[in-house]
């Protein structure tokens, strides 16, 4: 190799380096906007709506509804971003994600404006889905890509960990307000700070995201050859199903046990919110920590045996985990929260999903996906898990966590195994791929 071969390519390995920081600050940005509905729904449910159980119901009603906005976020979004390219779309849907977030901030609460308090709640939170489900299928696709083939997993890892860190920064503001404040300070003006914050962090992120390289694996399609859904759903329908189920049992667990049950242990006087969020807090991070440790793990023992691994463990531990949790002990409520933090981690989702589908759909198969499994399973668990908990007792919650996690371990079971593949076509395939396919 050439002196000036090589000081291209290490310049090309630097550019790799800093885009995927920089990909990686942008996604803790987005999901920090996330985090900020499940911390502040106790305080929200009094300020937005007439309060009560009812007003609790109704924020986790519109988490639900809104998350049906996901799906066209990750069809409409994924789509261009497989032909006009992954950069500009990320750089869009962590802008159009801040100005959603900044502006609940400013809505008047149900005492002034009735009605239109959940309503508008609704609107916005439909805009934050809608750029969610586009966040999800881009950013996974670019962090795969941008990885090297031996570190997929570890690259993928990176994006699990600063997903819980960008939702342990939402979660430690609210908690920083919440402890620092008294109640009506907090219902009255305190609750809005976190919201407002999301506009400044936003513009960090947008500013960062436009400085990336592109994914070194995409081509740009022409019109007549950009992927549409239905051809995905045609020619990759049962790959579709198996990630469709993993993710499901992925996003029910996540938005359970980080989004619902820090506001559920607050509203039933379990434990303040300053210490039920601290206990998410504690869980997200020691998820940040060990997700790049099991995707390293999955790049050289297989994605297969740590996803059965993660699917086994929630299935089995998740029962009596989430009653021990629930007792009312303190200290049970933090280890919990670390236990699940670390199975959690051990769902190396992003290269085992990014590996399934040829780069020229991948962006729209990871939406089709992980996207319709993230906004219908997981964006109505703690709506579920709500009416579960008021209604029948909290066993309930964790048995139909358990269920999806079963479900999983059977869609992994009968799923090929990537690692070593060319990207995106599993290594018993032996047929010729094209070049647009090889990531």
């Amino acid at each position: 190799m050439t002196t000036e071969s090589m000081a291209g390519s290490t310049q090309a390995a630097g550019g790799s380096r800093r885009s995927l920081i920089a990909a990686c600050a942008g996604n803790a940005v987005e999901w920090y906007d996330l985090a900020l509905l499940g911390g502040t729904a106790s305080v929200i449910a009094v300020v937005l709506t007439p309060g009560g159980w009812a007003g609790f119901t109704t924020v986790f009603a519109v988490f639900a509804t809104s998350c049906l906005f996901r799906p066209l976020g990750s069809l409409i979004i994924g789509a261009r971003a497989d032909r006009f390219g992954r950069q500009p779309m990320l750089a869009m849907t962590i802008l159009l994600m801040a100005l959603a977030t900044f502006a609940i901030g400013l809505l008047p609460p149900w005492s002034m404006i009735g009605l239109l308090a959940p309503l508008s709640l609704l609107a916005l939170r439909a805009v934050q889905a809608f750029s969610v489900g586009g966040e999800i299928g881009v950013s996974v696709a670019y962090l795969s890509e941008l990885g090297r083939g031996d570190r997929r997993g570890q690259a993928g890892g990176w994006y699990l960990s600063t997903v819980a860190g960008g939702l342990a920064l939402g979660l430690g503001v609210t908690a920083v307000f919440a402890t620092l404040l008294d109640p009506a300070a907090l219902a009255s003006w305190g609750w809005r700070v976190p919201f407002l914050l999301a506009l400044p962090l936003g513009f960090v992120g947008v500013y960062l995201r436009r400085r990336l390289i592109e994914s070194p694996s995409f081509a740009p399609a022409a019109a007549a050859d950009q992927p549409r859904p239905a051809e995905v759903l045609r020619d990759h329908l049962p790959t579709v199903r198996r990630c469709l189920v993993v993710g499901a049992a992925l996003s029910a667990a996540f938005n359970v046990w980080f989004l619902f049950v820090p506001s559920y242990v607050a509203v039933t006087g379990m434990a303040p919110l300053g210490v039920s969020l601290a206990a998410a807090l504690v869980g997200l991070l020691a998820l940040a920590v060990a997700a790049p440790f099991f995707g390293r793990l999955s790049d050289q023992h297989g994605r297969r045996v740590v996803l059965c691994g993660a699917c086994a463990a929630l299935a089995i531990g998740i029962v009596p985990l989430y009653l021990w949790a629930m007792s009312g002990s303190t200290a049970a409520l933090f280890t919990g929260n670390v236990l699940i933090g670390l199975v959690i981690a051990a769902f190396v989702l992003p290269a085992f999903i990014a590996e399934q589908f040829p780069v020229r759909i991948r962006a729209t198969g990871l939406g089709l996906s992980y996207g319709i499994s993230s906004a219908v399973i997981g964006g109505t668990a703690p709506l579920l898990a709500t009416v579960l908990s008021r209604q029948v007792g909290v066993v309930l919650v964790p048995v139909y966590l358990a269920v999806w996690a079963l479900g999983a371990f059977v869609a992994v079971l009968r799923s090929p195994e990537t690692l070593g593949s060319r990207f995106g076509k599993p290594a018993q395939r032996h047929q010729p791929a094209s070049r647009s396919e090889i990531g």
